[in-house]
This record gives structure tokens, sequence and C-alpha cells, in this order.
């Protein structure tokens, strides 16, 4: 009975807060000058499709004629803005919206909001639709010029950051690349090409896609938009439809790149390596682009990302199905403290602080420091090998044996035939680098990433995707996930193939009795000497 009425309390506590400042208060432009306080309110404005979008504003002390960029927080998919400082998800745990209280409270106007289909604000989940949710925030921008006193300005009007993981990363892309105000992002474990993404050579990752409906539709109630609804079944048959891909071809950074329309603001990236929604590879060509259009980039490249509910783990007192740390060691040899490196960041883009002092790739124990360490150099051939992967036996195919200890960073190029017996349908294989350890015999997959391949689905993804036709039994090449790996002397690195994997549905189809030959194209091995 206590603590039912304990938990009473608590409710009605969190009510009455939301009570005091539920209120929509926008600010007309003041005609007498004063010093501004520290508060917060909640504030709505319409998008230009009539859709309401709700956010908070976090107005800063602000002294009279001081002014204050702004800074742009929003979510991850399924969730909502913070709404108050403490008691929300943002306000509490989540290093976004902690980097956004800290901001607040140091002099910048923020505004954390919840997009379209999300929390208080109406309209339908298009998933970063650049025509609406990249609209919505660029609606925002234009409420806080017209409502936000003593804001900095430059000649492009507001100047603006932006910071958000997952969801909320990748909607900064498309906003950057359309509207020059957005001088500066942050994107956290994000995509660059979401149909690889989901789908990687034509298989969908059921498992994913299942979990990101179920709380972005359902727990939204009913929030997806008849599009979306329709890919989401599309990807429940196994591979990529052409009305799918279409729907979501602009959804994307990689549209933009490809189209001479690449991001305008500078940008920290940080991208998790045990990622298998979005891995470390979507980081590195989102880097590249920017890099491209010359603009200054970051790349930060930590151990965490999102994890396989229930399949993988977070280290104890982190969130359960995504992390991120709180630090990382770079090859400079110099230790980050992430939340106080965003922090930095923003104040050289907006504040015109001192500039951080943070190499153009920092991955957390790896020796690399520039996106050009990433690229593979080399060369090893597959020659032709049977295998016959089941369930409970996975086929290891050695490629490299270390003869000292050895530090590899990137992502390996596969180049790969696979040959079946003959009338036999194409077998499914689920392909990750791993290690043989010398001192224990056993296979360890290199940071739990697996890339599935089947020479059917992957000739209809291209045809899909790059309008590429392949003829049957030639040789396919794939991008395998990013890996940061530690191989001691006598260890070997090699592919470990199966069947099945628990990041896929389990696919039904007969023994898998098929030969294989390619080649690999692995990152350079660094020696200790180069830690």
């Amino acid at each position: 009975m206590r603590t039912y009425l304990l938990w009473l309390w608590f409710g009605l506590v969190l009510a009455l807060q939301g009570c005091m400042h539920a209120a929509v208060q926008p600010i007309p432009t003041q005609v007498k000058a004063s010093e501004l306080k520290q508060r917060y309110y909640q504030a709505k404005t319409i998008a230009p499709d009539g859709t309401v979008l709700a956010f908070t504003v976090y107005q800063p002390h602000l002294k009279i004629g001081q002014t204050a960029p702004l800074l742009l927080h929003t979510h991850g998919f399924g969730l909502s803005r913070m709404k108050r400082p403490s008691l929300s998800l943002y306000g509490f745990l989540l290093p976004t919206g902690q980097v956004a209280k800290k901001a607040w409270q140091n002099g910048y106007w923020v505004i954390s909001y919840d997009q379209r289909g999300h929390g208080n604000s109406q309209g339908k989940i298009r998933l970063a639709d650049p025509e609406k949710e990249a609209q919505d925030v660029i609606s925002i921008m234009n409420w806080a010029e017209q409502n936000l006193p003593q804001l900095a300005k430059n000649q492009n009007g507001v100047r603006a950051g932006m910071i958000g993981e997952s969801y909320a990363g990748g909607i900064q892309y498309l906003v950057s690349a359309l509207d020059p105000r957005l001088q500066a992002i942050v994107p956290i474990t994000t995509w660059y090409d979401i149909m690889n993404s989901l789908a990687p050579n034509g298989i969908p990752k059921t498992n994913w896609i299942t979990f990101l409906n179920l709380i972005g539709d359902w727990w939204n109630w009913n929030k997806f938009h008849p599009e979306l609804k329709q890919a989401y079944v599309d990807t429940q048959q196994g591979q990529l439809k052409d009305s799918t891909y279409n729907f979501l071809k602009t959804h994307q950074a990689s549209w933009f790149c490809e189209h001479a329309q690449a991001p305008k603001a500078d940008a920290l990236i940080i991208q998790g390596f045990r990622d298998v929604l979005f891995p470390f590879n979507e980081g590195v060509k989102a880097a590249q682009c920017i890099q491209h259009a010359q603009h200054e980039v970051h790349l930060i490249g930590v151990q965490g990302g999102h994890l396989q509910p229930f399949a993988q783990h977070s280290p104890l007192g982190n969130t359960p199905f995504w992390y991120i740390g709180k630090s990382v060691s770079c090859g400079n040899k110099q230790h980050y403290n992430l939340q106080d490196t965003i922090m930095a960041w923003f104040n050289q883009k907006l504040k015109d602080q001192t500039p951080i002092t943070l190499p153009e790739l920092c991955i957390d124990h790896s020796p690399v420091n520039h996106l050009s360490d990433l690229t593979p150099s080399t060369h090893y051939s597959i020659a032709k090998t049977w295998i016959a992967a089941t369930p409970k036996q996975a086929v290891f195919i050695p490629i490299h044996s270390a003869t000292q200890t050895t530090y590899m960073t990137g992502s390996p190029q596969l180049t790969l035939n696979i040959e079946s017996k003959s009338g036999q349908i194409a077998p499914t294989l689920f392909i990750s680098v791993a290690v043989k350890s010398a001192r224990t015999g056993k296979y360890q997959i290199l940071n739990e990433q697996t890339t599935p391949l089947n020479p059917a689905k992957k000739r209809l993804y291209d045809q899909v995707t790059l309008g590429a036709s392949q003829q049957a039994g030639e040789s396919q090449s794939i991008e395998l996930p990013s890996v940061n790996a530690k191989l001691n002397p006598d260890d070997t690195l090699g592919l470990l193939i199966n069947s099945e994997s628990v990041y896929y549905q389990k696919i039904k189809q007969p023994k898998i009795e098929a030969e294989i030959s390619g080649q690999i194209v692995l990152p350079k091995l660094w020696s200790e000497t180069a830690q």
C-alpha cells in the first residue's frame, strides 16, 4: 500500500509539473530590452502542410545586449522530446539530452522538439522525408527567428546547431543540405544509406525492422504513414521491392551527396562498431561526403551503437539497446570526454571559441587518425573452398596469421563467387570477419558484425538501387561492416560463414552446399609500434 501511494504521489508531481509548463508561450519581439531569465516553456508551430509541431523552448540567462545561438535537439525513433530538464528520459539519462541541458545552462537557446507522429506533434511518420520531417525543422528555425529575442545571427540568419542520435541523426544530414542556417551538427549512430542499413545486399534486417515497427507505429498509436506501412509489409517478405526503394531513396544523406547537394554544415559524427543497425561504415561515408564538399568533419568511433534487442548486451550502467560510452582514447594518445567534446565543438562553431584539438578520425584504442587510414589496401585470395555450413557448424576460411600484435580498423571489401549444386536454390550465407585465437582455439566474430549474401537477392538489389543487371554465376562484390580489432601473435584472421544469424529471421533453406572463391581486401594492418 505504501509503495502504491508513493508511485501515486510521484505521478501526481509529474502531472502537475507538466501542467505548470504546458502553456504555449510564443515570445513576441521585445520593444524594450531587458535581461532574460533562465526558464523553459512549451510551444507549438505549424508546418507548411498544416501539421502542428510541439516543442520545448529552453531560454538561457542573457544580459541586455547579449546574444545566444540556437541548438536544436530531437529524439530517437519511437521516443519524444526533452519536455523537462529533469523528469524526462533525455533530461536525466540519454547523453544528447545531457549536452542540450548543458548548452542551455551555458548560454544557448535550446529547442527540443517532437518529430511528426511522435509525442505531442501531429502528422504521420514518413521516416525522415526531406519534404516533411526536414521541412519541420526548417519551420521550427523560422519560428525561432520570429519569436526568440537576442538570437545570435549571421548573413544566413540564426546561428544554429543540432544534436541527436539514431533517427535524430539522420534528419540532421537532410536539413543541413537544405538550409545553410544549420552550421554545426552532431549526428550520432545514424544512417548514411538507409536502404543498405535496413536491407544489406537486399536482405532485410527483419528482427530490427519488426522492433522499429513496434516502437514506431504500435507505441505511437498507429502513426505510420500508409506508404511506410506498406514498405514494412514488403520487407516481411524477405526482399527489397522497387516501391520501398522509391519511397525511401531520398530519405538519406547518400541521395543528397550523389546529387551534388551535400550537407552544408560542419559535422562531428559519432558512430559505433557494435552497431548492428547502422554500422560504422555509415559514419565513414557521411564523413567522406562532407569532407568532399569542403566542410570540416571529425569522426569518432566508439564501441557501442544500436544493439539487437535480447541478442546483444550493453555494459553495466548503460541503456540496454543503445549506448556510446562516456569517453574515447584516440590514436593521438589523447583522451576525450564525449559530452565535453561535443560542447566544445558547438562553442567553436557557434560561439567562435577555441577550436577543438580532435583529430580528423578518432577511434577508441586504434592508431588511425585520418579517414584515408581506413582505405582497404591488403589483398588476399580466397582459394576455391567447398562449404557445407549448418546452424550448428560454421565454416572458417583462414586469411591472415598475425606474427606480432596487430591492429586493424576499417571495412573489408569482399568479392565472392558462389557456385551451388545444379538446380539448388541460391544459398543465403551470413559472413563475418572473425579471429581464431591461438591460445584457446575459439572463434570470435569481430564487433559482432554479420553480413548476409544471397546471389539472387543481391542481383535484384543492385537492379533496384543501381539499375545494374548482373548475370547468374558472376562474382559479386560487397562491403563488410567496419571492424576495429586487435590480433595477438599467432591469431588467425578469417571469414566465418554461417547458415543463419541472430540478427535475421531464420531462413528456410536446404543444407548449404556450395563452392566459393574470390578475394578480400583488408584495411591496413598496423603493428603495435604504431600505437
